[in-house]
């Protein structure tokens, strides 16, 4: 019995399935003559051979498989180039613009007369003289260019240090006390037209260069102590209305430099980036007048590059900057600046680095609870420093890096930095000429006709200014949006296939609807005809 009932139920499903079969044929059949994709028609028309409708399928399914390999194409593309950068505007008024962070740093890092003065007051051994004590200190530059002096000199570092140590005296105090102040650095100060007092706008400012003094830089000392943390603005161009000082590096009081030249090392930066090796920077000579003429650059992102995911858009704004960094790094947040950049976060990258393998960090970051590095940690500095003054920290820089091309490991790179989506860029360029210091200005009082005034024959006058009353704006944007997606998918579709919308709901009609109503249509004129044979 259950046998029978077995037989019955498997030749209902079979008789089921053929019919089934048979209405999704007839539907494609009907599909095919019906529709306006092109080249269906050929398929179902019975009128003509075998061979022929077999060549048109192949013919179709061909052009279906390239418009699928297409869009497979274009959406790879879109993953790999999520947004991109165009320009804006080449007019936008420079007063939308802050502008930059000017820091001027002496060539010569550590002054003779100060270095006397304080080695007047150390506590020495007897078998060391004062003169030759005044010319160790030039080991101080060590701790900005490990190696700098060519040869081994372990003994010597390690005896200054243990007279610094002796005399109770760091290394960031020794810094400030050998180190030209930035009152007789920078003589005469002008901005917008208007003098003003130096010391007023220029602070001492730590950078990759050692010491120096920085205007319009928005240092951690700055945030830390509530100071206004705005940078200016001015709205206009020319070396009139810009930034104008002068400069007297004194060279007779040098006694170590970080280049083989007499003057000054002016950096324009951002005024919220770490004065770094990046910065665009310039050397202004002895007697010189140079002009700097800023040509400022922003690029701005759209609200719509916020919404992709950090590792799509491959960059971050400046209030992600904590969700991006490793918890290795998030110890040495903030060590340069409040606002995340990229230029900041390499920095305390390279801060982690040295961190992490000398147990210290260099004087030239600002001050934080980490030991500070003194002379007798030169050698690891040195040891080192392929591993942190590189492009990429935390790893051994090598002739051929290879670099992590996949966006999707965007979270891999040294201390997780990440580009900038929102940026200012200052290119400069310079020029210069001898200044004759005959010459009287009468706003400037430093310049007398008289040359036998030793404070004025080695000042140089340097100009920082806008260059033109508009500038450049870049805009990123989402490359492809859903909207460019559905364009692009049904361009190709229309191509290949002659696709349309239309078409899609054709597709549903036909196997959806159509298939339905005539399956149940079918059922019901079966129950009819049963019905009828049964009365």
């Amino acid at each position: 019995m259950k046998k029978v009932r077995r037989k019955s139920s498997d030749k209902d499903l079979s008789k089921s399935e053929r019919i089934w079969w048979t209405v999704l044929k007839n539907q494609a059949r009907e599909f095919c003559l019906a529709t306006g994709l092109h080249g269906y028609k050929y398929i179902a028309q019975s009128q003509r051979s075998r061979i022929e409708r077999v060549i048109w399928a192949i013919i179709l399914f061909a052009s279906f498989c390239c418009a699928i390999v297409l869009m497979k194409i274009a959406w790879d593309y879109y993953a790999s180039h999520p947004t991109m950068t165009v320009i804006e505007t080449t007019h936008r008024g420079i007063w939308n613009y802050p502008f930059p962070a000017v820091t001027v740093c002496n060539i010569n890092r550590i002054s003779l007369k100060l270095t006397r003065n304080l080695v007047e007051t150390l506590n020495h051994p007897s078998n060391i003289s004062k003169e030759f004590l005044v010319q160790e200190f030039r080991l101080l530059v060590e701790l900005l260019d490990p190696d700098v002096f060519g040869h081994d000199v372990t003994e010597n570092l390690t005896r200054l240090q243990d007279i610094l140590d002796e005399n109770k005296l760091t290394i960031p105090e020794v810094i400030e006390k050998v180190s030209q102040n930035c009152s007789d650095l920078i003589r005469s100060c002008k901005w917008n037209d208007d003098l003003f007092e130096c010391d007023k706008f220029f602070n001492k400012s730590f950078t990759r260069d050692g010491l120096c003094c920085s205007f319009n830089y928005v240092s951690p000392y700055d945030i830390e102590n509530s100071f206004n943390t705005k940078p200016r603005r001015i709205p206009a161009c020319g070396y009139q209305t810009g930034l104008t000082i002068t400069v007297n590096p004194d060279p007779e009081d040098y006694l170590a430099t970080i280049l083989g030249s007499f003057g000054v090392k002016v950096l324009v930066h951002y005024p919220y980036d770490y004065p770094d090796h990046n910065a665009d920077d310039k050397l202004i000579d002895l007697n010189k007048q140079a002009f700097l003429s800023v040509s400022p650059e922003e690029t701005y992102a759209t609200l719509d590059v916020k919404d992709l995911t950090i590792p799509t858009r491959n960059c971050v704004f400046s209030d992600e900057g904590d969700k991006i960094l490793n918890k290795e790094h998030m110890a040495y947040r903030r060590l340069t600046s409040e606002r995340y950049s990229y230029v900041n976060c390499m920095a305390e990258c390279r801060a982690s680095t040295i961190k992490r393998k000398c147990n210290c960090i260099p004087y030239y970051f600002p001050p934080s609870e980490n030991r500070v590095c003194n002379l007798k940690d030169v050698k690891c500095l040195s040891t080192y420093r392929s591993w942190y003054d590189t492009s990429w920290p935390g790893e051994e820089a090598k002739e051929e890096m290879e670099v992590e091309k996949n966006i999707q490991e965007v979270y891999q790179r040294p201390c997780g930095c990440v580009p900038d989506c929102s940026l200012y860029r200052y290119p400069v360029e310079v020029s210069q000429g001898v200044l004759d210091n005959n010459i009287y200005f009468e706003d400037f009082h430093f310049l007398r006709k008289s040359s036998e005034d030793d404070e004025t024959k080695n000042s140089s006058m340097i100009h920082v200014f806008f260059s033109d009353l508009i500038a450049i704006q870049y805009r990123r944007s989402v490359h492809y949006n859903w909207r460019n997606l559905f364009a692009s998918f049904g361009g190709l579709l229309g191509l290949f296939v002659g696709f349309s919308l239309m078409s899609g709901f054709e597709v549903i009609y036909f196997f959806v609807i159509r298939i339905i109503t005539d399956r149940f249509m079918k059922n019901d004129q079966e129950d009819r005809t049963k019905s009828r044979i049964i009365t």
